[in-house]
């Protein structure tokens, strides 16, 4: 299989109220594509993850906030299937059950640290699905951030691991790397728009040829197209040239799409087919 599509009914009427309304339309807008219609690509329902696996990446304080405080607990149940999603994605791919995975959620996961967590994101699921993958053995990872928001919670989780490659697009002016801890922020401020978007990427990528990671994660929020409320100024036709950048610099690794933020349904609906399709290609 070239490609396995992890989903969930839930996320598209329990997910948070921000994200959820895109799920359905982008769900149903792939099977229109024509994509499912063969063996290449195909749907598997996400399971909640292990409260094992989620309490090893979390504090107990944090955990505790999520069974009891109100604005936590109504996500409690749909942020551990998320999690999940990634997890099946990910275990798939280093199983060798599927070259690539697309997984859908209902909550993000980038804001969420070891011990807190905000803008729609309750439990990390990069952090888990890699606390469970160096379980299997694997042990180096490319995390590619392309969210237009920050990822502060993956870099607490992953700031001092030298084995984790974190490249994280954001709204600053200025962009840092850090060649001993392999974290590269890239800033390209405000209204960034596609050319501008995909030479950083390209260059970004060419920087981590040379890591040697095994699997890589791309956090993939298409709030930073125009019409959603990320900032950057992309168009639908960024997404899956984005998606071919990661492709060919990966090789013949294996790459683990995390949907994260954003909200508005058309562009969902034209984004998430497109970079499946890359994902799909031979």
């Amino acid at each position: 299989m070239l490609v396995s599509v992890i989903y969930h009914e839930d996320f598209g009427s329990k997910g948070h109220s921000v994200l959820k309304y895109r799920i359905r339309p982008s769900f149903e807008a792939l099977k229109r594509s024509g994509l499912l219609e063969g063996s290449d690509v195909q749907v598997f329902e996400a399971e909640p993850a292990p409260l094992s696996l989620v309490e090893g990446a979390h504090t107990p304080e944090h955990m505790e906030r999520m069974r009891t405080e109100p604005s936590e607990r109504m996500y409690y149940d749909v942020a551990l299937l998320s999690a999940g999603s990634v997890l099946k994605a990910a275990e798939m791919v280093a199983r060798g059950e599927a070259r690539h995975s697309f997984a859908f959620t209902g909550t993000a996961g980038h804001h969420a640290s070891p011990g807190s967590c905000w803008g729609f994101c309750y439990f990390n699921d990069v952090a888990i699905s890699i606390l469970r993958l160096r379980e299997m053995g694997l042990a180096r990872f490319l995390i590619v951030d392309v969210d237009p928001h920050f990822g502060d919670g993956t870099r607490n989780f992953f700031g001092g691991d030298p084995n984790v490659y974190h490249i994280n697009f954001n709204h600053q002016q200025s962009s840092n790397f850090d060649g001993e801890l392999n974290n590269y922020d890239i800033g390209i401020g405000f209204d960034a728009e596609d050319e501008q978007f995909l030479r950083e990427l390209a260059g970004s990528m060419e920087m981590a040829k040379d890591f040697d990671f095994e699997i890589c994660f791309v956090v993939f929020g298409h709030d930073s197209h125009a019409d959603d409320y990320g900032g950057f100024e992309l168009t639908v036709a960024a997404y899956p040239k984005m998606a071919r950048i990661i492709k060919e610099a990966v090789g013949e690794r294996s790459i683990v799409f995390v949907l994260s933020g954003g909200s508005v349904p058309e562009v969902a609906a034209r984004a998430i087919p497109e970079v499946i399709a890359v994902l799909a290609e031979r």
